[in-house]
């Protein structure tokens, strides 16, 4: 089974990388340096993220001071920041951070002048840039990880911690075709919903349809898919599973949809 979008893998990492100067630093979110990070023994180094963190995994650092490390770590689950600080002179650790299904390494050392923050921000947090909409390949990703989400919740844990999922079961009839919810899924960041739905072919003919005008409607609203992996086509007394994305609101900009609101699925048919 194909996890593409869970294979986070840190290569080709080019140096380390310090983007700004002094005890208080910010930087953009981006996964492809080192971050150096300067830690004292008097007071603690917090690295702050603009959502929860998901997962830590480090070197040379522990939580609790009774294992002797070199570097002591504090995080809390849900919490979007961590701290650090230093347990004697010289010390060094390293830690991989999970976020937002992106991996952010980190390399502490004691030898400079302790950083006192460090803040990761992204353009949702800026209200003076404008958050593009997420392009194909993401969306891509977002179809793989619904797809995927029993495995991913079994072996990654962590990673299914930012997707909202329920099994609504509702089913809209159009002529010979319903189109039944089987799973809806909610990625906040991007705000995109993932529909799984299955359609039945009820009639004795093969029934074809449009993809690229399938749609949501949540009450009277409509929404058009941004993406689907639907084939157009169900054989006579048969089902197949399709696949669709929308974001945003139909007017642009985000749509904030709840998973509790009743989605209904359009699918106009091609006679």
């Amino acid at each position: 089974m194909e996890l593409r979008t869970i294979l986070l893998i840190l290569a080709g990492v080019a140096g380390v990388t310090s983007l700004g100067a002094g005890p208080v630093k910010r930087y953009p979110l981006d996964d492809r340096p080192v971050y150096t990070v300067f830690v004292g023994t008097s007071a603690p180094t917090t690295v702050i993220f603009p959502g929860p963190v998901t997962a830590l995994d480090g070197a040379g650092v522990a939580a609790k001071p009774a294992e002797e490390p070199p570097i002591l770590i504090s995080h809390q689950d849900g919490a979007r920041f961590f701290s650090v600080r230093a347990l004697r002179p010289g010390a060094a650790g390293a830690v991989n951070v999970v976020f937002r299904d992106r991996v952010f390494a980190f390399a502490f050392t004691s030898n400079g002048e302790p950083d006192r923050t460090v803040t990761f921000y992204d353009s949702a947090g800026d209200p003076l840039r404008k958050v593009p909409r997420p392009g194909p390949e993401r969306l891509l990703a977002l179809i793989d990880q619904a797809k995927n989400y029993a495995a991913l919740a079994e072996q990654y844990p962590a990673l299914v911690q930012r997707i909202e999922r329920t099994t609504p079961g509702t089913e809209t009839v159009s002529g010979y075709l319903a189109a039944v919810i089987e799973e809806a899924f909610r990625f906040d960041e991007e705000d995109a919903l993932v529909f799984r739905v299955r359609l039945e072919n009820r009639g004795a003919e093969l029934r074809r349809y449009s993809p690229a005008h399938l749609g949501v409607r949540v009450a009277d609203v409509t929404f058009p898919v941004a993406l689907t992996d639907a084939p157009g086509a169900v054989p006579a007394g048969r089902s197949t599973l399709i696949t669709l994305v929308i974001v945003g609101g139909p007017e642009g900009g985000r749509g904030h949809l709840s998973l509790k609101n009743g989605f209904s699925i359009v699918v106009p048919p091609v006679e």
